[in-house]
């Protein structure tokens, strides 16, 4: 029998034996016990920790609070991004123009109350380490979230079936809506597969050469917490969008400290210039950070250094590489294929209008993509029966 318990921050001082490992936990454990917030500037969510058979997994609910990130909003990921990142690349456009282009689906964003949603497995990362949940867990996870929040709807957020073939399967034996989130990019480093692109073996010799130093030490990058903030948000906030996720100095320095990521920082006389964050498990190795310092001459390689460090640490494990959304053409130079993330998404619970939203999301979504075909639901999925308890 499968059991799923949720534990807050009142609760979380018992929080009940898991398998994760002591760096998850101590990750964990700060966002219950700080609150999102505390790292994420524009991740106004509540955290607690579902616990499914000695798993433990972030729980994020989010309440339909405005300006969050579009790690932790639907709204903001489907409906808000897309017209600020076309902005930023066309200028000459007033953005009120892109914003325009977006209003019939922030229609139906709004009567579909998007954000008032819960998400499992959500670690306020770009990449999700992966879930791996049976069919039974997730037809129970189903239920106990249904009951605990019956106005959310519940989201599993970028699965894809390459990286998580058992979740995938599950959420859709469950009747789950699979809708198209974005693209990611994968590189083989097994058996030396990604040598094959000269792009690659240029980046590899640009980082041996480098008068920068790598390290590694999380001891020694912590009092540069604030300095690897900063690269990080000159490359995904100021370049790109104020949408992403405002990681603070708090943040990085909690990933030091924890572990929960591996970081190699590129030094020169004291000073970090660029940076990759990484988690490796279960056969994979995954970007979580990347950020270099955009002041500095492009000629010095920094952004493709940060990503050289990545592909030699999976290539070291013989694991591929996701190395997340854009810079798809760079990425696809060295050798990255293009996979498919989805948000899977549970509304059978909700009124009739909020299915139709998100059903209208999903047709917007998922045109001619024929893998978001979602099983028939009926009355005797599990998912069904999970919204009847």
């Amino acid at each position: 029998m499968t059991t799923v318990e949720i534990v807050d921050a009142a609760s979380a001082a018992t929080l009940p034996a898991t398998r994760a490992t002591a760096s998850r936990l101590a990750y964990l454990t700060a966002l219950v016990r700080d609150g999102a917030r505390h790292f994420v500037d524009n991740a106004d969510v509540e955290v607690c920790v579902l616990c499914v058979d000695g798993a433990a997994f972030p729980l994020v609910r989010a309440a339909g609070r405005p300006g969050n990130a579009e790690i932790c909003s639907p709204r903001t990921h489907y409906v808000r991004y897309l017209p600020e990142a076309r902005a930023r690349r066309h200028p000459a456009v007033p953005a009120a123009c892109f914003e325009a282009l977006a209003l019939p689906m922030d229609l139906v964003a709004r009567v579909g109350r998007f954000d008032d949603v819960v998400y499992v497995n959500n670690w306020l990362w770009s990449t999700n380490p992966r879930a791996a949940l049976s069919t039974m867990q997730v037809a129970a996870v189903t239920a106990r979230l249904v009951a605990a929040y019956p106005e959310a709807a519940i989201v599993f957020r970028s699965l894809t079936a390459e990286l998580d073939p058992a979740t995938w399967e599950a959420v859709r034996a469950n009747g789950y809506r699979l809708i198209r989130s974005h693209e990611a990019f994968l590189i083989d480093t097994t058996e030396g597969a990604h040598l094959a692109h000269a792009n690659t073996r240029r980046d590899l010799a640009l980082l041996t050469r480098s008068a920068y130093q790598v390290v590694r030490d999380p001891a020694v990058l912590v009092p540069h917490a604030a300095r690897i903030a900063a690269l990080y948000r000159g490359l995904y906030l100021d370049k790109h969008s104020t949408l992403n996720a405002q990681l603070n100095a708090r943040f990085f320095e909690l990933t030091l400290t924890s572990g929960v990521f591996e970081h190699a920082a590129l030094v020169a006389d004291g000073r970090v210039d660029g940076f990759a964050a990484y988690f490796a498990e279960d056969g994979v190795a995954a970007s979580a950070s990347v950020g270099y310092d955009r002041t500095l001459p492009r000629d010095r390689g920094l952004y493709r250094m940060a990503i050289a460090l990545m592909i030699a640490a999976a290539a070291e494990r013989g694991v591929p590489l996701h190395l997340g959304a854009g810079a798809g053409s760079f990425k696809q130079l060295r050798g990255a294929r293009a996979v498919t993330e989805y948000d899977a998404v549970y509304d059978a619970h909700l009124p009739r209008h909020r299915r139709l939203a998100w059903a209208t999301l999903a047709l917007a979504a998922n045109r001619h993509d024929h893998r978001a075909a979602s099983p028939e639901r009926s009355a005797a999925s599990p998912g069904r029966r999970a919204a009847s308890h």
